[in-house]
């Protein structure tokens, strides 16, 4: 976590040299030394990460905030209307408090509920706001603007401009802007629930996702219109920390030391089926393994991604192999060794359950159970122990990553599987109360033989990131 190139600022961040030196029982000279070889030893990294937490300082924020200042980012806010407007001031806020180069476009509805003025205050610079300005056409700001920013970030995002950019409509600033660009495009969607949940508005963001566009979910809760349901815009510093993810991402992303290290990850639920009509599974939608793999994929790591089925778009990896049940997902993973990691993030299911009429077991899968008066029972057979068994294989991978979904006692029985599966890393989460399941933010806890780390709720995306780095990390020291 700790990088070398940023020693002068982290010790002057912490109280400066002689505070840090007093706190870890050293001498001054030693972290002058440290700053002149640009390295600090392995033995301080815990004890500088403790002086931090004591100090209510986050390092990792810190390390953002001066990759940030050192890679010049520019980024686009495009504002649509909605009541929801109103919380862009404190994204805008929380922008400038970084060396992000922001500009703001605001639609004509927009304008309705707050003002341009108000927003170039703000920002400290020009607001665009119309598509036909002379003043700025004679420029072909709607070009400059297209082309110049990293991220465009649309907050509040509204159904209709959704609807624009999964049609292809260009009949304002933003939409033209929004047509005309390369920019990784963001959006956070504010609506009413059933404007949210309607079956156009789904269509354009599966559509939008099909083509790359990121979303940070709408959340649940009362509207302002008085009704309640999902559709109130995710929590400004939600949204920031999305934003700041991604920028981190394309700047940290320089770093290939898993570059042409061969990865195994296992994704999405598995489907047992009971007859030709029914089957049982789980909730599991695959969007934290699919970010997992992807993250890894950008950074060089040859990826083979063994999923069941889901109804998301794949990640850009090596290697793609659908599987329905854990049988096959088993079968398929084992022939994929050897590898150098393996992460099951699939929610593999743990039975198979076969009909027993009258004590005779139903293996054959052909025919629709019928319905009948005497009561149906069902044997449960165990299915195989995927990560327990690659585990224990003599083609061990030099890292075995597992998940632990549960919804009580989550470290000690994460901690409980860790030692049972003789693996080596688990990523424990709550499912209970549909906490995680289809949804895009995830909170963990990542659990090793030596210690437990308590990850903030954040976007999958950002988990599968900080994952990677803690890989990496890893890797350094095993191979």
């Amino acid at each position: 976590m700790i990088l070398n190139k940023y020693i002068p600022d982290l010790i002057s961040t912490l109280g400066g040299t002689g505070h840090v030196a007093k706190y870890l029982n050293i001498k001054p000279s030693a972290i002058s030394n440290w700053k002149k070889l640009s390295k600090i030893p392995k033995n301080k990294h815990e004890p500088l990460l403790k002086l931090s937490k004591h100090l209510n300082i986050n390092i990792e924020q810190f390390l953002i905030s001066k990759k940030l200042t050192n890679t010049k980012f520019n980024v686009l806010l495009i504002i649509c209307g909605g009541i929801a407007a109103y919380k862009s001031l404190e994204i805008i806020r929380l922008i400038k408090n970084t060396e992000i180069d922001l500009d703001i476009v605001m639609t004509k509805s927009a304008q309705q509920f707050i003002t341009p003025l108000l927003v170039t205050s703000l920002n400290g610079k020009k607001c665009y706001t119309d598509l036909f300005s002379v003043e700025d056409e004679s420029k072909m700001n709607h070009i400059h603007l297209a082309r110049k920013p990293d991220v465009i970030l649309i907050s509040p995002a509204t159904a209709n401009i959704m609807a624009k950019l999964a049609c292809g409509i260009a009949d304002d600033l933003a939409s033209t802007i929004l047509l005309a660009s390369f920019s990784k495009i963001i959006l956070a969607p504010s609506m009413n629930p059933i404007m949210w949940n309607n079956l156009a508005t789904k269509e354009n963001y599966e559509k939008l996702l099909g083509r790359g566009v990121q979303f940070i979910e709408p959340e649940s809760g009362d509207m302002a219109c008085g009704e309640s349901g999902t559709g109130r815009l995710a929590e400004p510093k939600l949204i920031f920390n999305t934003l700041i993810s991604h920028l981190n991402k394309t700047a940290y992303l320089t770093n290939d030391h898993l570059r042409n290290i061969s990865i195994i990850v296992t994704a999405g639920p598995t489907i047992e089926n009971i007859d030709p009509v029914r089957f049982v599974s789980n909730k599991s939608s695959g969007k934290q393994g699919f970010a997992i793999a992807s993250e890894l994929a950008k950074r060089g790591a040859l990826v083979t991604l063994i999923t069941g089925p889901v109804s998301i778009p794949l990640p850009n990896v090596n290697k793609i192999i659908h599987i329905i049940s854990a049988q096959e997902m088993f079968e398929k993973t084992m022939s994929e060794l050897p590898a150098t990691v393996i992460i099951c993030a699939a929610a593999v299911a743990d039975w198979k359950l076969i009909p027993d009429f009258k004590n005779l077991l139903q293996t054959n899968l052909t025919n629709k159970i019928k319905k009948s008066k005497n009561p149906l029972m069902f044997k449960a057979i165990e299915n195989p122990d995927i990560i327990s068994s690659v585990a224990q294989s003599k083609k061990r991978p030099k890292l075995v990553v597992g998940f632990a979904a549960e919804t009580e006692n989550i470290i000690a029985y994460a901690k409980e599987k860790l030692i049972s599966k003789k693996i080596d890393l688990v990523i424990a989460n709550d499912v209970s109360k549909d906490k995680v399941f289809g949804k895009n933010t995830n909170k963990v806890f990542l659990i090793d033989k030596n210690s437990c780390e308590e990850w903030a709720e954040q976007d999958k995306n950002t988990i599968a990131f900080k994952l990677a780095d803690k890989i990496n990390n890893i890797l350094s020291i095993k191979i």
